[in-house]
């Protein structure tokens, strides 16, 4: 009997415990202080501000509801931005979102020690010091323990905070309602900004997703209840408050909340909202502890932070070391800054989490991928993810200078750290680009593209380039380009030429219809005239529709002179594949190595390698460079996909890792070995040079023959620049028709 280890994160949340971890992070300092800066700001109609607020909130949570439901994995709103574009901007927001949580969570501990301050007179740093402590031991031992306290808090709440909306909506004085919007609407908006941190707790709710029972119809209910009954409550608040109290007497702080309770129902009503105030601070704290502790332990899961961060407590089953970081950070920011300023900075970027988890939502539903299965789908996209997005984008000037440079701070920090600490390593190794871009070229499983075209020029050349598109594709184009003057006319150039067929153009005819003459596969020979080499080859490329551009390496290429002006145009330029072609394509194969890094090009050059062994019956050899200063986990890794993509071969194939910290001088040396070596170009969209710089240099020093494999990105730069001569092309010729 095999015996069997797994560590699980058990689903103890259901529909009200997390329906109250959603309501809890969104009610605290937004309906005890916001309250009376927003009659301030817009009067009366400040009712609309939160009400429009909700709405933003409301589609926000439905696009997160159906990211929740596809991709329940703790960490939240950074599991789903980092999986939809990539982990650069997932350390961007994992930091931010960090961040904004613990300020939020600081500045809460702060709150609830002024309230409990008022019963027990001790230094409030200190009584926020031992609340936090608390609060960090109940989520230590685990989200169902946090859970119980969040419920018995988000009851109290919504008991003292209904009982005081009905009995101030009985008291109501309509004159103090009017004018309901004595600043004009563009103050309701504005005010928006200023409140909508009420609603961004709801962020928090998506972290815990993978502890919710049953999550395709409780983390819904548990989004849209959260921010429905939040928005009733604060809509209800403000028009308690600016219509009991004329608007001149309306104060900006929390005092405003207080006195409506005294004059509703006297000492007992104070003492009501008192402790309701203490009772939402506590809420706030604590789901701000138990959430952002979500961010560092999926940020340490993804290799974007050291590994010990992940590690789970066998009994509780907490991420016990990335909460205790949270919580310890959390407690000593009361001592070290204004918490209060800091919370409402943080805020910005909690906007601008809300464009991107509706631009994830629109992204992964246009472009679904095989790992997003949601239990839940928007039934009003893409209605919702346009009010959502448009929403919080038009929010971010509202919020002021200063959190716009805190937030352009924190994704400077985002960009360092994934480009130091996790570059190479970071999970996923995709971004937005790769998302979004359709499979405009199709290859067959088979690794065959279905029309190669073959630039030739050069009749010691050809038979190499021609042969190997025979084995790479269905149908071969040959393209032989006559360079004409610009003086003389298209016309009179061919009349020319074929009078005066010199002998290379006869030899390159001669060799393709040779070498094509006996095969039963259609193929075509072009000679075009033209005043470009590599605008002919562009504009017959695209009206062949071909698949793949084969091109021979040129001396120019080596870079030590011109950079070969015509092969670099059409590497950045052609809407297709690419592959340049160093040295001779041997008749006889026997050993095609394959340089594997695990990116699309040299995927893509496995594919090729898998077509040529089934024509040639040569052997692959696949391997992976490895620096000897990787870990072994990393090593195991690259094994185990070695060992996953040979399992799937039907052809011969031998693989092996390779430890070495030269990466171009291991290839080079493999080329000594192989009868054809095969490498993906850079991945690189919007490099400088046409090739990366590792393949170039591999290129310049091989002894053996080598491929390089470019798979065509319609993101990039090569198809803003294709795009660009296209226009100006059809804006020359549109002239020169007039």
């Amino acid at each position: 009997m095999a015996f069997q280890r797994e560590d699980r994160l058990g689903r103890s949340l259901g529909f009200f415990p997390t329906f109250a971890i959603g309501t809890g992070t969104m009610i605290g300092a937004g309906i005890f202080v916001l309250p009376g800066i927003a009659a301030i700001t817009a009067g009366p109609g400040a009712s609309l501000s939160f009400l429009l607020g909700g709405i933003i909130s409301m589609a926000t949570a439905l696009s997160m509801a159906e990211l929740a439901t596809g991709m329940p994995r703790a960490g939240g709103s950074y599991y789903f931005i980092s999986r939809t574009m990539g982990a650069t901007f997932g350390t961007i927001i994992g930091i931010g979102a960090w961040f904004a949580l613990v300020f939020k969570g600081s500045f809460a501990l702060v709150g609830l020690a002024e309230y409990l301050n008022i019963f027990i007179p001790l230094p409030i740093l200190f009584i926020a010091f031992i609340s936090g402590i608390i609060l960090l031991y109940i989520n230590y031992r685990g989200a169902e323990s946090s859970g119980s306290l969040q419920n018995k808090i988000v009851i109290g709440l919504f008991v003292i905070l209904i009982l005081y909306i009905v009995r101030g909506v009985m008291a109501l004085d309509t004159a103090n309602l009017e004018p309901f919007v004595p600043y004009g609407y563009s103050s309701i908006f504005a005010t928006t900004g200023i409140i909508f941190v009420s609603f961004l707790g709801i962020t928090q709710l998506s972290a815990i997703s993978e502890e919710v029972k049953n999550p395709s119809k409780n983390l819904p209910r548990a989004f849209i209840a959260s921010v429905g009954a939040v928005t009733f409550l604060y809509v209800g608040v403000m028009l308690v408050i600016t219509g009991n109290f004329p608007l001149g007497e309306i104060e900006a702080g929390g005092e405003s909340l207080v006195d409506v309770a005294g004059i509703l129902a006297g000492s007992p009503g104070r003492v009501a909202i008192i402790f309701a105030g203490f009772f939402a601070t506590v809420s706030t704290a604590n789901a701000a502890m138990m959430s952002s502790s979500r961010f560092p332990f999926a940020m340490g899961r993804d290799e974007l932070l050291p590994e010990w961060v992940v590690e789970v407590h066998q009994e509780f089953e907490t991420p016990y070391r990335a909460l205790i970081f949270t919580g310890v950070v959390m407690i000593l920011l009361m001592f070290i800054f204004d918490v209060e300023g800091l919370a409402k900075l943080g805020s910005s970027f909690n906007v601008l989490i809300f464009v991107l988890i509706n631009l994830s939502a629109y992204v992964l539903r246009i472009r679904e991928q095989e790992w997003y299965n949601p239990g839940f789908r928007d039934p009003f996209f893409p209605v919702t993810q346009i009010i959502g997005g448009l929403g919080g984008l038009a929010l971010l000037p509202q919020l002021g200078l200063l959190p716009m440079i805190f937030t352009i701070s924190v994704i400077v920090l985002g960009i360092v750290w994934s480009k130091t600490y996790a570059r190479g390593k970071a999970i996923p190794d995709y971004n937005l680009l790769d998302i979004l871009e359709d499979e405009e070229v199709a290859i067959s499983p088979s690794g065959v593209y279905k029309r190669v075209l073959v630039a030739v020029s050069n009749p010691q050349t050809e038979k190499n380039l021609l042969r190997m598109a025979d084995y790479l594709g269905d149908e071969t184009v040959g393209l032989n380009v006559v360079k004409v003057p610009d003086q003389m006319g298209l016309t009179e150039a061919r009349e020319k030429h074929l009078e005066e067929f010199n002998e290379d153009f006869q030899q390159i005819d001669k060799t393709f219809r040779e070498y094509f003459g006996s095969t039963e596969r259609e193929q075509k020979y072009l000679i075009v005239f033209d005043h470009s080499v590599s605008d002919a080859i562009l504009e017959q490329s695209e009206r062949e529709a071909a698949d793949l551009i084969l091109l021979g390496w040129q001396k120019e290429m080596s870079f030590t002179g011109g950079m070969g002006r015509i092969t670099r145009r059409i590497m950045h330029q052609a809407n297709c594949h690419k592959a340049i072609l160093r040295g001779d394509y041997p008749e006889e194969l026997k050993k095609v190595a394959v340089a594997y890094d695990g990116r699309r090009n040299s995927s893509y050059g496995l594919q090729l390698a898998h077509r040529i062994s089934l024509t040639t019956g040569a052997r692959i050899d696949l391997f992976h460079i490895v620096s000897p200063d990787a870990s072994d986990q990393e090593k195991n890794n690259r094994r185990k996909e070695l060992e996953r993509l040979a399992a799937e071969e039907e052809c011969p194939l031998d693989y092996r890792i390779i430890e070495r910290f030269s990466v171009s001088d291991t290839i080079i040396e493999v080329t000594r070995e192989a009868d054809l070596t095969i490498m993906g170009d850079s991945t690189r969209r919007f490099s400088l040079s046409h090739i990366g710089n590792r393949a170039a240099r591999v290129a310049r020093n091989c002894e053996g023959s080598l491929l390089i494999v470019r798979r065509h990105q319609p993101f990039s730069k090569e198809t803003i620049l294709s795009r660009f001569k296209q226009f100006a092309r059809k804006r020359k010729q549109k002239k020169e028709a007039k």
